[in-house]
């Protein structure tokens, strides 16, 4: 047992303690400092979740890429439904600060390290190397939550905290489902492309502003998520039993 926590705190200190070393070289740059830590660090990370997965006979299932960003952009929309919702981010200082933090930069800047380059890194981190392994010992559920949990937490603040449990936990089905970081990487990629455009367009406000339309945004975006997990889990199924 020792040894499995070992394995898993070793590749987020691994990565934590690069950002920081990178942050305290370009302190006014947080989020290039977290771009530039994942870019570093994914190879090294990559290499390891290969190693690791060798010992696992692991039948991958062929991505179908439609439903899988339909899944994240229904998905992130629902959560920020639910999230503003109970007025979570404006209850929330450290929320506000990480906020500032993303939104700060650049738009290309947010773009290529919040919505391309990070979720890589998380991905082989919280599903690759945290996920898996618990996977291994314990049953679906208990491995999704544990993993989800460790990824809510570690964005360090309640609303984004809400919406990494969540994410985590749909990450690590499909994880289940397609046996293949490249689906939960989809998954991360297109949640967080959706949110930045939506959040830094005129539409945002439309969206979760009015309480009609943020029930109705609820509503919608919870139904296409539910659609769009039963299109992804029938495929699958259809194809295991065909073949």
């Amino acid at each position: 047992m020792p040894s499995i926590a070992i394995r898993l705190i070793l590749p987020l200190f691994f990565y934590n303690m690069t950002t920081a070393i990178i942050y305290s070289l370009f302190p006014d740059s947080p989020l290039e400092s977290t771009a530039l830590s994942a870019l570093l660090t994914t190879p090294v990370l990559t290499y390891i979740y290969i190693k690791d997965q060798k010992h696992r006979s692991l039948k991958k299932t062929r991505l179908r890429l439609l439903p899988i960003p339909a899944f994240g952009v229904s998905l992130c929309l629902f959560l920020n439904a639910i999230i503003t919702a109970l007025n979570l981010p404006q209850a929330s200082l450290a929320y506000q600060e990480a906020a500032r933090v993303i939104y700060s930069p650049p738009f290309a800047i947010q773009i290529l390290a919040t919505a391309l380059i990070i979720p890589i890194a998380e991905e082989l981190i919280f599903r690759g190397m945290i996920f898996a392994p618990i996977r291994d010992k314990l049953p679906l559920l208990p491995s999704a939550c544990i993993s989800a949990l460790l990824f809510g937490l570690y964005h360090g603040n309640l609303p984004q905290g809400v919406y990494g449990f969540f994410i985590g936990i749909a990450a690590a089905w499909l994880y289940e489902i397609y046996k293949s970081l490249t689906a939960t990487i989809l998954l991360h990629i297109s949640a967080n492309l959706f949110s930045l455009c939506v959040t830094q367009t005129p539409f945002f406000p439309q969206l979760f502003t009015a309480p009609t339309t943020l029930v109705a945004t609820a509503i919608i975006s919870g139904a296409l998520s539910i659609i769009c997990g039963v299109w992804i889990y029938q495929k699958n199924t259809l194809k295991e039993d065909i073949l």
